[in-house]
C-alpha cells in the first residue's frame, strides 16, 4: 500500500483521471490518508493540490441551487421525523458530503489480497508453498478465512488447515508459558521466545500491526 501511494503521488497528482477518481471518494480513507502523511509518501504540495480539488468539489455541490442528487436511502430514513423544510435542506447537503466511491488505496489493497491469495491457493500442493507456509507465522485469521473461501480441492484444504492448526496450537502453548512466567513464583525464570507471543497472537487474530 505504501508503494502504491508513493507511485500515485509521484506520477498522478496532476492526472485528470486520478483527480476525478479522488473527488469521487473524497480522497483517501482515514487509515490510508494518515499512512501517507506519517510515512511521507508524497509531499505537502501534492496533498494540497489533491485536497484543494476535493474541497472545491464539495463546495461546488453545496452551492448548487438544485439538489446534486438523491441522498442515500438509509440517511433519508433517519430524517423522517425532521420538519420538511429542514429535511429538504439536509437532503441537498448529504450527497455533497457522501463519497460516491471507496478509497482507491482500499480497493488496491483488496485487489492485491485477492490476487495473492489466488496464487497461494493455486500453489498449495507444491512443496515450495507448503514449506514457505510452514516456515512462516502463517496467515492471520481474516486472510485465512479468505483463503478457505477460495480453496476448491480437498487435499489443499487439509494442507491449509493442518498447517494453521499447528500454528495456533504452538501459539496457544507460548501464550500459556508467558502467562505462567508472569506468576511471582516463576518471574525469575525470564522470558524466551514466548516473550512476544501476545503481540503475535494479536497479529494472528486481528491482522498484522499497522505502523503509525
Amino acid at each position: 500500500m505504501e508503494r502504491y501511494l508513493d507511485n500515485q503521488f509521484y506520477e498522478n497528482v496532476n492526472s485528470p483521471k486520478w483527480r476525478d477518481r479522488l473527488r469521487a471518494s473524497h480522497g483517501f480513507c482515514h487509515e490510508h490518508a494518515w499512512l501517507g502523511v506519517n510515512q511521507r509518501l508524497g509531499d505537502a504540495l501534492g496533498y494540497s493540490i489533491i485536497y484543494r480539488d476535493i474541497v472545491n468539489s464539495v463546495l461546488t455541490q453545496l452551492n448548487e441551487k438544485d439538489s446534486p442528487g438523491p441522498s442515500p436511502r438509509r440517511q433519508m430514513s433517519l430524517l423522517r421525523q425532521v420538519p420538511e423544510a429542514t429535511r429538504k435542506m439536509i437532503a441537498k447537503v448529504l450527497p455533497a458530503l457522501t463519497p460516491r466511491k471507496r478509497c482507491p488505496v482500499c480497493e488496491h489493497r483488496d485487489e492485491t489480497t485477492h490476487n495473492t491469495l489466488a496464487v497461494l491457493v493455486e500453489e498449495l500442493e507444491t512443496p515450495e508453498m507448503t514449506n514457505a507456509l510452514q516456515a512462516s507465522e502463517g496467515l492471520c485469521l481474516p486472510h485465512l478465512r479468505l483463503a478457505f473461501e477460495r480453496v476448491k480441492d480437498t487435499s489443499a484444504c487439509e494442507t491449509l488447515l493442518t498447517i494453521h492448526r499447528a500454528k495456533l496450537e504452538s501459539l496457544r502453548a507460548e501464550l500459556s508459558e508467558f502467562i505462567r512466567k508472569n506468576d511471582y513464583q516463576a518471574i525469575k525464570e525470564g522470558f524466551g521466545e514466548e516473550g512476544d507471543a501476545w503481540l503475535r497472537a494479536i497479529g494472528m487474530i486481528a491482522g498484522s500491526r499497522k505502523e503509525r
